[in-house]
């Protein structure tokens, strides 16, 4: 890849990275608001993922992109943006409030009792080890990139603009 392409992603990652912290922010708290919110906070991430790779087609690449540079572009921008909002909860969940995870953990065995599911011994276990804040931080990140390739492969075809063959 070319070099302007991983300055223009970790350029914008970080900016994306500051709407992901918001948004798990805003979306933890127990207020209705500013749940809703957070809906609005995702619905700008996806706008401004397809604005930002537009400017990335006019700016830095002469009004020309590629559906595979369009993708790479979304694709390297959630990346650096997941991991920019994964400190943010790591510190969130290490520091701030580190009650959060143990909470998690007991409300998700409640449900699962109340559905009377069958739960093998060590899978508490398991969860429990999951439910530690580098452990828990670690597993958005892999979340955010899903959710990039997702967003990358419906937004690319519309950002996609090949040079005609009259064109220089």
């Amino acid at each position: 890849m070319q070099p302007n392409i991983i300055k223009s992603t970790m350029t914008n990652g970080l900016i994306l990275g500051a709407l992901f912290s918001a948004n798990f922010l805003l979306s933890i708290s127990k207020s209705i608001p500013l749940t809703l919110l957070s809906y609005g906070v995702m619905i700008y991430i996806i706008i401004f993922s397809f604005q930002s790779a537009k400017r990335f087609r006019d700016k830095d690449n002469d009004g020309f992109i590629s559906f595979g540079k369009a993708f790479s572009f979304i694709l390297l921008s959630f990346f650096f943006a997941a991991l920019i909002s994964s400190i943010v909860k790591y510190v969130y969940f290490q520091f701030i409030n580190p009650e959060y995870l143990s909470m998690l953990l007991n409300e998700s065995m409640k449900a699962i009792d109340m559905l009377k599911l069958p739960v093998a011994g060590d899978a508490y276990d398991q969860m429990e080890s999951m439910m530690k804040p580098a452990t828990f931080s670690l597993q958005f990140i892999w979340l955010n990139v899903f959710l990039g390739t997702i967003i990358g492969l419906v937004m690319a075809p519309f950002i996609k603009k090949e040079k005609s063959i009259f064109e220089d």
